[in-house]
């Protein structure tokens, strides 16, 4: 059987518009203090927190263009701080979901070309 492995695309060079960050994402209480508290955000730009399937969690807020984070004119405000929340830093986390983004249209950078097996990588 021959497995296959999906390659991240790299946010900041693939020419997608940043549309993958349009609705915002979910982040833990310990990933919204640490932006908080180091200032490289403030309250305003997450929701409150809520519960999910047991959980506490903060969202990102959303504007017209997508999440809060999203630079004017590329790229996410915490790329460069490296306290990017885990679910971007893991999205997509398969191919499954890869597809599956890139069907309902907000992963247009995604690329059967990054699909490889094994054999195909060092």
């Amino acid at each position: 059987m021959s497995r296959k492995i999906f390659h991240h695309p790299d946010c900041m060079v693939t020419d997608c518009a940043d549309a993958c960050c349009r609705y915002g994402v979910d982040v833990l209480p310990e990933e919204y203090e640490r932006i908080i508290s180091l200032n490289i955000a403030s309250s305003k730009e997450f929701t409150k927190p809520y519960e999910s399937d047991g959980e506490i969690l903060y969202r990102t807020r959303v504007r017209k263009k997508g999440c809060i984070f999203l630079q004017p004119q590329r790229g996410c405000r915490l790329h460069s701080t490296g306290h990017k929340p885990i679910t971007c830093l893991t999205f997509p986390k398969n191919l499954q979901e890869a597809r599956e983004a890139f069907q309902d249209g907000y992963l247009p950078c995604f690329d059967l070309n990054q699909v490889v097996s094994p054999e195909d990588t060092p």
